[in-house]
C-alpha cells in the first residue's frame, strides 16, 4: 500500500513538473507547426493517461487523432475519457515492426511500460526503484502478450493522407516503429516525428540511439525541435520530413 500511494504522488509530482515547465515550451513550437491549417492528423503512439491527445485538443480542436496505448486498464480509461470525442480513434495495440502480438512489460510507473527487456545492473535503474520504493527485479508488475502493428499498414489500412504529427513514447522501443514505418513508401505522408530521448541505460538496447538518428536521416527527417523535460536528463526531440519542404 505504501509503494501504491508513492508511485501516486510520483506521478503526481511529474504531473505538476510537466505541465509548469514542458507542456508550455511544446505548445510554442506547435503552434509553430500546425499554425497553417484548421484541420490535422495526429498519430499517438504510446498514449498513457492521455497527456498528449489533451495537449494537441487544447491547440487543434478540430484535428483527428489516432491514438495507440498496449496497456488495457490505461486503454478502458481512455475509452471512458474520450468517448464524447468523435475526432478522437483509440486503439488498443502496440506500434512495432511487425503485425502480430508482443511481450508486454507493465512498469509499476505506468509511463514507462516498454516491450524492452530492463537491465538489471543500470544504476539509472536501481535509482528509480530507490525512489520508488520497489526492488529492482519488482519494477515490472506484469507481463503479458499484447497486439501490435506497423504504423506503416495503419496509415495505409486507414487511407490516411497526410500525418501532420507522429508522436512516439515507447520507452526504448522507438527503432522498432520507425523501421516498421519507413519500411514502406507512407514516410511522404509524415511531416513532423516527436521522440522522447533519454540518455540512460535502462534497457538491454540502451535505446538504440545511433540507429534512430540512422533511420531518421536515411528516409529524410532532420531535427526541428529538441525540447527538455521538467526533471531529469530527458527530451522531446521533433524532426521534419525534408522531403516535404
Amino acid at each position: 500500500m505504501i509503494t501504491n500511494i508513492r508511485t501516486i504522488i510520483i506521478q503526481k509530482l511529474i504531473d505538476i513538473n510537466e505541465r509548469i515547465v514542458f507542456y508550455p515550451k511544446l505548445r510554442t513550437t506547435y503552434k509553430e507547426i500546425l499554425k497553417n491549417q484548421h484541420s490535422h492528423n495526429i498519430i499517438d503512439v504510446g498514449a498513457n493517461k492521455g497527456q498528449s491527445i489533451d495537449f494537441f485538443l487544447s491547440i487543434t480542436k478540430n484535428s483527428k487523432i489516432y491514438a495507440f496505448e498496449p496497456n488495457p486498464s490505461l486503454f478502458k480509461k481512455l475509452q471512458l475519457k474520450y468517448a464524447n470525442y468523435p475526432t478522437v480513434f483509440l486503439n488498443n495495440k502496440g506500434v512495432s515492426d511487425k503485425n502480430g502480438t508482443l511481450l508486454f512489460n507493465e512498469n509499476i510507473l505506468n509511463e514507462t511500460s516498454t516491450f524492452e527487456d530492463l537491465n538489471y545492473d543500470s544504476t539509472y535503474l536501481k535509482k528509480k526503484a530507490k525512489i520508488l520504493g520497489v526492488k529492482p527485479e519488482n519494477i515490472i508488475v506484469n507481463k503479458y502478450e499484447v497486439e501490435v502493428c506497423k504504423i506503416s499498414d495503419y496509415i495505409l489500412n486507414n487511407n490516411l493522407d497526410t500525418i501532420d504529427v507522429l508522436k512516439i513514447d515507447v520507452e526504448g522501443h522507438e527503432y522498432q516503429c520507425l523501421k516498421g514505418l519507413f519500411e514502406s513508401n507512407v514516410k511522404d505522408k509524415v511531416k513532423f516525428i516527436q521522440l522522447e530521448s533519454h540518455s540512460d541505460d535502462m534497457y538491454v538496447n540502451k535505446g538504440n540511439h545511433l540507429p534512430i538518428k540512422e533511420i531518421l536521416k536515411n528516409n529524410g527527417f532532420e531535427e526541428f525541435k529538441k525540447i527538455k523535460h521538467g526533471f531529469g536528463d530527458f527530451y522531446e526531440i521533433i524532426y521534419f520530413n525534408s522531403f516535404l519542404k
